[in-house]
């Protein structure tokens, strides 16, 4: 069974500077076949940040009720043998009015996250493959692709992220579950057929730009 280390972590300060996370797994997702199962690994991670409309209004005020939060987390992942990883998603983007939007499709790659306040075990993912690729959505050795969690939808036409409507759509949706600095969350990537990864980290205290956590 794989272990965590969860660092103690103060409580949360409400207001200050936060992030929309970006994860990249510089080493990757390391796949070693063992029969039909799957051994991942990962390294570290930088931060970006995002508005988050908590009010609902279309606007954002952070004097106000708004707030500056985690809206999506970025991780990229790849293969070191001749495995082939299902990476179809469940969502997808367009660049148009919100994002992500339904892909109609069906994953064999599930993605659960959590902290404190807030778990899901359906998160709304989407993936981009980086250079080389062969048009589909399974990895093969050689190829790379990125994958974005996303926490909040993003309102393209406002230019900032929603809460979500309840708890089923995989989205943060009240303003106390939201992702900010000293939070400590765990993210499960489950691929059919595999053993799980599992990623734990804490947010400093404050966020940058591109912040890395180790």
């Amino acid at each position: 069974m794989q272990q965590i280390y969860r660092p103690g972590h103060p409580d949360r300060q409400r207001g200050a500077v936060a992030i929309e996370l970006a994860i990249v797994a510089i080493a990757g997702f390391i796949v070693a076949v063992m029969g039909t199962r799957a051994m991942l690994g990962s390294s570290f991670f930088v931060t970006a940040n995002g508005e988050i409309d908590v009010d609902g209004n279309d606007t954002i005020l952070l004097s106000g009720i708004d707030e500056l939060a985690v809206a999506k987390l970025k991780f990229m992942v790849e293969v070191t043998t001749d495995a082939l990883v299902d990476l179809t998603p469940p969502n997808t983007v367009d660049d148009k009015q919100t994002d992500p939007d339904s892909s109609g499709l069906s994953p064999r790659t599930f993605i659960s996250i959590s902290w404190d306040e807030f778990t899901t075990n359906s998160a709304q993912w989407t993936v981009v493959f980086m250079g080389d690729s062969n048009g589909d959505y399974l990895l093969e050795k050689g190829e790379r692709a990125e994958i974005t969690i996303w926490l909040h939808q993003y309102d393209g036409t406002n230019v900032l992220y929603d809460l979500g409507a309840g708890t089923s759509d995989g989205f943060v949706h009240t303003a106390t579950e939201l992702l900010q600095q000293r939070g400590f969350f765990v993210i499960e990537i489950i691929v059919g057929g595999s053993t799980s990864l599992v990623l734990g980290r804490t947010l400093p205290l404050e966020l940058g730009t591109s912040d890395l956590l180790d």
